[in-house]
């Protein structure tokens, strides 16, 4: 198999564009070379070139550089684009920012998702359709349990140190089910494929149903879980030093919706786009010490990844 087969198949893309991306261990630590970017898949049908066009235009004028977008299939993919060094920037899930690193990944946490006039975290739900007569995670035992995904927080992780809490093993003590996104999480229970299902809080509250998926009162939420750092964006440690300060300033100065107004880059606030959740206003600093709580969960949760590598 070619080097860039074996790229292609590293991160999961399908489409033949993505593979100028993967020319090289290091895809855009060369000055001038176009910087891969990635973001797990929150949502299975949403489409990732338009959730992020913002954000791309702001980088390209920012760094001189153009911005290819790497369609991932699922999370393992962005963290094995990180660790083979085969992308620059990658939003993760704060999970499966951990694990990429646990995993070899060389890359720094630069900024994490921000909803104005709201703290950085968000929450983890169970949801059950409603009149369903399952009360708490204690009626979960010997259930069909919609997850997200392996490397998912708030659709995983979390979800099993609260089964694991409740005596219950979310291998063995459920019958799971890894639905792929967190709209499909929902949905599997809308539609009666799993008895209960995780998801993150805003996509219970507010996409699915603005997006006609579920209406109020389809499910209800019989659990949620303690604050969770929110999403961060992390940058190869590859990169050549001016670009990495661009990237940092880029995030955490410019890409919010107001600035974006202002830079002619959004018509309005109301209707600009930062990343695939429409709650998110912007973005704030951070650093890797923001992201110890969900070491202290993984590790509490033994999960197959939370080692070092």
């Amino acid at each position: 198999m070619s080097r860039r087969a074996l790229c292609a198949a590293s991160l999961g893309v399908a489409v033949a564009a993505a593979l100028s991306a993967c020319s090289s261990s290091t895809a855009g630590a060369e000055s001038g070379e176009e910087l891969t970017f990635a973001a797990i898949p929150a949502e299975q049908n949403a489409d990732p070139v338009v959730d992020y066009a913002n954000v791309i235009k702001l980088i390209e004028k920012n760094t001189g550089r153009k911005v290819k977008f790497v369609r991932s299939t699922d999370y393992n993919a962005v963290i094995e684009g990180t660790v083979s060094g085969k992308i620059d920037i990658a939003e993760f899930g704060p999970l499966s920012y951990v694990l990429a690193r646990n995993n070899g990944a060389k890359i720094t946490p630069i900024a994490s998702t921000v909803t104005e006039g709201q703290p950085p975290t968000y929450v983890s739900y169970a949801v059950v359709k409603a009149g369903s007569p399952i009360k708490g995670l204690a009626g979960l035992k010997g259930k069909k349990v919609c997850f997200v995904d392996p490397g998912s927080t708030s659709g995983y992780l979390f979800p099993a140190a609260a089964l694991v809490g409740a005596g219950i093993d979310p291998k063995t003590g459920v019958s799971p089910v890894m639905a792929g996104g967190h709209d499909n999480s929902v949905t599997s229970v809308t539609g009666g494929t799993c008895d209960a299902g995780f998801a993150y809080d805003q996509m219970v509250d507010k996409l699915l149903v603005e997006k006609g998926k579920i209406k109020q009162g389809d499910v209800k939420v019989v659990w949620k879980s303690e604050p969770i750092p929110n999403s961060p964006i992390a940058i190869s440690d590859a990169l050549p030093a001016d670009i990495k300060t661009k990237l940092a300033d880029t995030f955490v100065k410019d890409a919010n919706k107001d600035r974006m107004v202002a830079l002619g880059i959004c018509a309005d606030a109301g209707a600009c786009k930062v990343t695939s959740d429409g709650e998110v206003w912007g973005f704030g600093a951070v650093n890797d010490a923001t992201f110890d709580p969900i070491r202290t969960v993984c590790a509490a949760t033994k999960h197959d990844k939370c080692s070092e590598a």
